[in-house]
């Protein structure tokens, strides 16, 4: 954590100082002599907290906090004078500063505030982190428009860098939801150990029903962080890797924009079946899938394995048999150039449908094994005679009843035990549009609703339909009906 001290004194900047580092060792201290060097000083670092002395030459402490406030908007300010004086505490007040300390400070007094000014940084960093996942999640899923970028309530600066999250697995839907939990509750424990003033962290479900992680940095520590962050994820994958599940991850490059972050996960996930061909439980690069890319046979075969598995899932028998007839017609043709590939091949399609893995020089063997998976769906299909419960009219009861409340995709999927992936896709066939699209156009017709009522403020008006920023209720309203929900209040004022 960053220190800013100033005073025109030194021995007084020295004593604070001591102390300070004695209660926490880790704090990084640094002294500006007058008020033109603490503004120059919090510019450049951008400090947790600052401790400020009122009387000195030039600028006062108060003048300086004035001008310095408005560039580290998330500083915490502290006055230390020697002076008991009404009107000095009146107006460190209006300024914001958080405490008003007569010198010489008490220890104690130092140690709860010090206390107060991490918590109060931690909260600012998790504040921040929200409206960060609220707008990755808004322009994913199209509801903001990425070229609208510029505008200057959103912070748009740093760099842009996300981790892509695959499932594969043979399991039921409800054994799948499961692990999908486990595993998402150790990503954001893990996340948490990583917070930095430097860095923005979201985790949210794509529109496809995978997941990602999106970090945005400043700084060199900011990187630094995210970077330990997806070497983290890398190890967890492997830990809990078993026969029919696999997390896979895919690191984008750096993106110094939205809409380059746009295009990047896109390109992404128009090439993460080649995850087949380098092996699932892994770490990869979009680098590394573009290699693989660049071999047409490889290519065949990872697109074939996709539909195979895709039709599987589906409990499209005739589809899946045709399909692996393909597959398995392609490795007899080029057989020379997939050797090496086939122990990835197979790994992937015992964890995504439970066929048995490869044993060395018997691909007969598993050749067999793959059909005899086709007939035994088959048999399945068969036997399945209770009609399957709606799942998506479930799905839109609930939101019916939940859209005021902290309602996304990956809670619904929970709920009914199925995987986001399963419950987006569905969702979209069934609806023609994502789930998230969905709740956003019924919280906001709610919401015209609710701003149609005179005595409804707008803050009140997007509480009430479940949002926690006004920022975000007001863009998103303005997206949908072209006027900001004001200007909508206006109008029905003028009309009555």
């Amino acid at each position: 954590m960053k220190i800013v001290i100033c005073d025109d004194e030194q021995l007084a900047r020295e004593a604070l100082s001591i102390v300070l580092l004695e209660l926490y060792p880790d704090l990084q201290i640094y002294e500006a002599r007058n008020g033109r060097e603490l503004i120059e000083v919090t510019e450049r670092i951008q400090p947790e907290a600052a401790f400020v002395d009122i009387r000195m030459p030039g600028k006062s402490g108060l003048e300086a906090i004035q001008e310095a406030a408005p560039l580290s908007l998330h500083t915490q300010w502290i006055i230390v004078t020697g002076f008991a004086d009404f009107q000095y505490a009146q107006e460190a007040l209006r300024l914001q500063a958080i405490e008003y300390l007569l010198k010489p400070v008490e220890i104690h007094d130092l140690r709860n505030l010090l206390t107060k000014i991490r918590q109060t940084a931690l909260l600012q960093i998790i504040e921040r982190n929200k409206l960060f996942e609220s707008d990755m999640l808004y322009l994913f899923h199209g509801l903001i428009d990425e070229q609208k970028e510029e505008d200057p309530t959103i912070n748009t600066s740093g760099r842009l860098r996300c981790q892509i999250i695959y499932m594969d697995s043979c399991y039921s839907e409800t054994e799948k939801s499961v692990a999908v939990k486990l595993f998402f509750n150790t990503i954001r424990t893990t996340m948490s150990r990583h917070y930095h003033k430097d860095l923005e962290l979201a985790t949210l479900i794509l529109p496809n029903g995978d997941w990602a992680v999106v970090g945005r940095y400043t700084t060199s520590l900011g990187a630094e962080q995210l970077d330990n962050i997806f070497s983290s994820h890398s190890e967890l994958v492997q830990r809990v890797e078993e026969p029919g599940l696999a997390f896979t991850l895919v690191g984008s490059e750096q993106c110094n924009s939205y809409t380059a972050l746009l295009d990047e996960v896109t390109e992404i996930n128009n090439i993460s079946h080649f995850r087949c061909s380098l092996g699932i439980s892994r770490s990869w690069t979009k680098e590394d899938l573009l290699k693989a890319q660049s071999q047409p046979i490889i290519s065949r075969q990872c697109h074939t394995l996709i539909k195979a598995v895709d039709e599987y899932h589906k409990g499209h028998y005739v589809g899946y048999m045709d399909t692996i007839g393909q597959f398995i017609k392609n490795y007899h043709e080029q057989q020379d150039s997939l050797i090496e590939n086939t122990r990835a091949f197979s790994r992937f399609l015992n964890c995504s449908i439970n066929a048995p893995v490869l044993v060395p020089a018997k691909e007969e063997e598993w050749f067999e094994s793959l059909k005899n998976v086709g007939e035994n769906l088959l048999d399945k299909k068969i036997r399945q005679t209770e009609p399957k419960t709606d799942l998506v009219t479930k799905t839109i009861a609930y939101i019916e009843n939940h859209y005021s409340g902290d309602i996304t995709l990956g809670r619904v999927a929970e709920q009914f035990s199925v995987t986001p992936n399963h419950l987006s896709s569905l969702f979209h066939k069934r609806t023609g549009t994502t789930f998230m699209q969905y709740v956003t156009k019924l919280r906001m017709l709610k919401a015209k609703e609710l701003l149609s009522d005179p005595s409804i403020q707008v803050q009140q008006a997007a509480e009430q339909v479940g949002y926690f920023s006004s920022r975000h209720f007001t863009k998103l309203f303005k997206e949908f009906f072209e006027c900001y929900p004001s200007e909508f209040k206006k109008q029905i004022q003028m009309k009555e």
